[in-house]
């Protein structure tokens, strides 16, 4: 996910400028202190540009899950033991639930009175079987968008190189080139 985030921050310069001055306000031009719990709840706007790229790119697109018992869904019954693939690209996208779902915005998570809609974000999934380790990923992603920014410029070899992507259980990168340099 994170060559993902790389790749929509070099395409979105504004968020990058963002990002980095929220990076530079905590860290004060200390480019080698660890990072500390309280950085870490600092960085909401890193945190807003995961959740965005999340949303609008999905590391996983579909996932399954079986009802237990008879149910009513979208107005069918259905038998115990049915298979669902839920289309979660399609959830992040829908106009139903987001506005303007196919522009990258990382500020539509920075209003403090923002919630998605329920079921509308659902990037460890949910319920019973939401992911054990989506607190630590997130914690994970966030520092090193801080930990890298803050030292080095990160750009894309080639703007116009489309990601080239392969899909199984995950989405993933086959090949992204970047340049990588210390910053003034």
């Amino acid at each position: 996910m994170f060559l993902f985030i790389v790749y929509y921050i070099a395409h979105n310069p504004e968020v990058k400028k963002k990002m980095v001055e929220e990076i530079d306000s905590i860290f004060q031009g200390d480019k080698m202190r660890p990072i500390t719990k309280d950085d870490y709840y600092s960085l909401k706007y890193c945190e807003a540009i995961v959740k965005e790229v999340a949303r609008i790119l999905p590391v996983m697109h579909i996932c399954a899950r079986c009802i237990d018992k008879p149910d009513e869904i979208a107005g069918y019954q259905w038998p115990a033991d049915t298979p669902f693939l839920i289309n979660i690209k399609a959830i992040h996208n829908n106009e139903d639930y987001w506005e303007e779902p196919n522009k990258f915005n990382p500020d539509r998570w920075m209003d403090e009175n923002f919630e998605p809609k329920k079921n509308s974000f659902i990037m460890f999934g949910g319920g019973l079987r939401l992911c054990p380790g989506n607190k630590l990923t997130m914690i994970e992603l966030v520092c090193l968008i801080a930990l890298l920014f803050r030292k080095y410029e990160i750009n894309l070899v080639d703007m116009d190189f489309p990601k080239t992507m392969g899909i199984g259980v995950t989405v993933f990168c086959v090949e992204f080139l970047v340049e990588i340099k210390p910053r003034n």
